[in-house]
């Protein structure tokens, strides 16, 4: 009898959640450890999949084709590029380091945010076996030089400073923490951001938009088809084109490279073996001449070309997931994201999500249950509603909840709530699937 009740002081209980997962009545006992979630597709469902561009290029379809295809309505123009994008590519940070890839070229620092159309007199210009330390202080960034054969004095700060370096001879090398990322092309500024906290040191890479920045997205596979790549070039100077018009004090910046905005990563999309020039060329392709590229255009002007990865099988309607219709953000089918053989890791997924993030995501005390309150014609989650222990509610949109859990998407199938009970006492406990008791004896 000692062996028995020792094994079932382990025992986890595993049940199925409905619309509404566990009833009042046991709601304070079986307070969820965890959930699991199962469905398809991953990010917001908006505009262009990037799976489906990827299928339709397999079934030969050309990238006007692909993009008029997830984009109704719309026509594939020349539109003129040759602007410049100011790229964050450090924020909230307060330190960051420069130097060169070899030690080779030179570099040259300017003190201030100098404009790339302006060339005055540099505050020094260093060998390419330097290295620069920028570290924000109190609204101010104070650069550090070393060098294995220099010494140098130190620098007063400054609000901004800018390095400069010729990209044909040389490549630009930033180490953020752990990660460095070669750049190629522009220039680099330093900035300290202030807000009514703090401040913080905020790094842009300022580039050619028709060329030089699409150079660097990495949102795509390079080995992709050819009309994918295309396609995800002409998105992709589309979407950046519609952030010129503003400069956002919070980055120093008119686009983020995260997927905030477009995964921009710089010179190594270019480096990658065998395929870098594939993406390259890909993007040469998209070109008109020297100033002006295809773009996804509505009566002769870009639109706002959202995409993402992969759908549920149909993408969204955007007034579903952001409240504000636009004709050509109207779902269409996209049966290629839930085909496992060209999307294989979210055709189908799962994911666990912790008691204490369910419970930061609803900004409740705990979650013991949830209602899925609507669904959008796509039949991903629309409306979303979590419970506590004690009763409370917190109702939140589906792209908010995908946000804070971290799911791939809101197209949910189905799900799990899971009670991982350190004991179990000696009244019976319930299980919600069979209506059946357990009981120590």
């Amino acid at each position: 009898m000692k062996k028995r009740a020792f094994l079932l002081t382990s025992l986890s209980l595993i049940f199925s959640l409905g619309l509404n997962v566990i009833s009042p009545a046991h709601a304070r006992t079986l307070i969820p450890t965890d959930f699991r979630f199962f469905g398809s597709g991953y990010g917001h469902g908006v505009g262009m999949s990037q799976i489906g561009a990827r299928g339709q290029a397999l079934e030969s379809k050309t990238a006007v084709e692909i993009l008029n295809y997830y984009y109704p309505g719309t026509a594939v123009t020349a539109y003129p590029d040759d602007q410049l994008i100011r790229v964050n590519i450090a924020n909230l940070i307060s330190s960051v380091t420069f130097n060169t890839v070899g030690l080779t070229g030179e570099i040259r620092l300017y003190q201030g945010d100098i404009p790339m159309s302006e060339s005055p007199e540099p505050f020094g210009i260093y060998p390419g076996d330097t290295t620069a330390l920028f570290t924000n202080f109190a609204g101010n960034v104070v650069p550090a030089l070393s060098s294995p054969t220099a010494k140098y004095a130190a620098i007063n700060p400054a609000p901004a400073w800018t390095l400069r370096w010729d990209s044909a001879t040389t490549t630009a090398l930033l180490t953020n923490g752990a990660i460095a990322t070669q750049y190629k092309y522009g220039q680099i500024v330093f900035k300290s951001v202030t807000n009514l906290l703090s401040s913080y040191l905020a790094v842009t890479n300022t580039l050619r938009l028709h060329d030089e920045y699409l150079y660097g997205l990495g949102e795509v596979p390079s080995s992709w088809p050819a009309a994918a790549l295309e396609a995800q070039a002409i998105a992709a100077r589309t979407y950046a084109l519609g952030k010129l018009s503003r400069l956002r004090v919070e980055c120093d910046c008119n686009i983020y490279n995260t997927t905030v905005d477009q995964n921009f990563v710089g010179y190594a999309k270019e480096t990658e073996a065998i395929y870098g020039i594939k993406w390259r060329e890909a993007v040469d392709r998209t070109f008109v001449d020297e100033n002006n590229a295809l773009v996804v255009t509505l009566e002769g002007k870009p639109i706002q070309a959202f995409y993402f990865s992969s759908s549920g099988g149909v993408t969204q309607n955007v007034v579903d997931v952001w409240g504000s219709p636009l004709p050509y953000l109207n779902g269409v089918p996209d049966p290629w994201s839930l085909d496992p053989t060209i999307n294989r890791r979210y055709a189908l997924w799962s994911r666990f999500v912790p008691q204490s993030v369910m419970a930061q995501a609803f900004l409740l005390p705990d979650v013991v249950s949830f209602t899925i309150n609507s669904r959008t014609q796509t039949e991903s989650i629309s409306s979303i509603t979590g419970i506590s222990s004690t009763g409370a509610t917190a109702t939140l949109t589906g792209e908010l909840f995908r946000a804070r859990v971290k799911l791939p998407s809101t197209w949910i199938h189905n799900t799990k709530a899971i009670v991982k009970l350190p004991f179990i006492a000696k009244e019976c406990l319930p299980d919600i699937v069979e209506r059946s008791k357990y009981c120590l004896i």
